[in-house]
């Protein structure tokens, strides 16, 4: 099976499980330019399943091919396959003068779902092996008109980044751009972050999120940022002690 059949073979498999799913979508977003077929979780992951054998047959380059005529497709669920695809490849396979077409896959995402796959997967697993370059993209989607290349430049310093805590502090450079963001799932990204952040640097992020709820930022960004307080501590900081 070449690459154009392998596509063909994919959304004819995603769209068939869309007709039989009972949802609308394959998750809760509201941007009018996702579009979806109902494919959650399980049943992508089965549908990439049973075409990886031909998937694996196909150069890196047709394979990183494919997952770009996935990702521009605009539909969510060829995009979580095209991630799939891309995940494997990420470490050996996207020095910096990839990151141009990087970019550009970047700005097909419009929605929460695909921004954090994309950000806590296969840009994390590029950061660990080229921070300065990749930090210089990242950087650009925080000044992104775009709201979900924002939200990029935040959640991408979650989990086994924000606990690495080699990113702290371009990552609160990033999150104070935005604390002032117009919109709730940038701000919840911001939120995100700073809670993560929290693993490696408590005292320091605690310190700056304490600040920021004294200079009346949003509460989404606030709350979200010590959803992992627990007890005497979360009383402690909401009194503002």
């Amino acid at each position: 099976m070449n690459s154009a059949q392998l596509y063909q073979s994919l959304v004819t498999a995603l769209e068939k499980a869309g007709e039989a799913s009972p949802y609308s979508a394959d998750a809760n977003e509201t941007d009018p330019r996702y579009r979806a077929y109902g494919v959650r979780m399980p049943g992508r992951k089965a549908i990439f399943k049973n075409h990886k054998p031909s998937l694996r047959q196909l150069s890196i380059d047709a394979q990183i091919d494919l997952a770009e005529r996935l990702i521009e497709s605009g539909w969510g669920e060829q995009q979580t396959v095209g991630l799939y695809i891309l995940q494997p490849l990420a470490k050996k396979y996207f020095p910096p003068e990839t990151f141009v077409r990087i970019d550009g896959w970047m700005r097909h995402l419009h929605g929460w779902s695909k921004v954090d796959e994309f950000a806590g997967t296969f840009l994390r697993d590029i950061l660990f092996v080229h921070p300065n370059e990749l930090l210089e993209w990242v950087r650009a989607w925080n000044q992104a008109s775009d709201m979900w290349l924002r939200r990029m430049s935040v959640v991408v310093f979650t989990r086994k980044v924000a606990k690495s805590g080699r990113f702290t502090d371009v990552a609160l450079e990033m999150c104070h751009n935005l604390i002032y963001a117009e919109e709730d799932l940038v701000q919840k990204g911001v939120g995100w972050a700073l809670k993560d952040l929290m693993k490696a640097d408590k005292d320091r992020v605690l310190s700056y999120v304490r600040q920021l709820r004294n200079d009346s930022v949003s509460s989404t960004i606030t709350l979200y940022a010590i959803r992992d307080l627990k007890g005497q501590e979360r009383k402690d900081f909401l009194e503002g002690i």
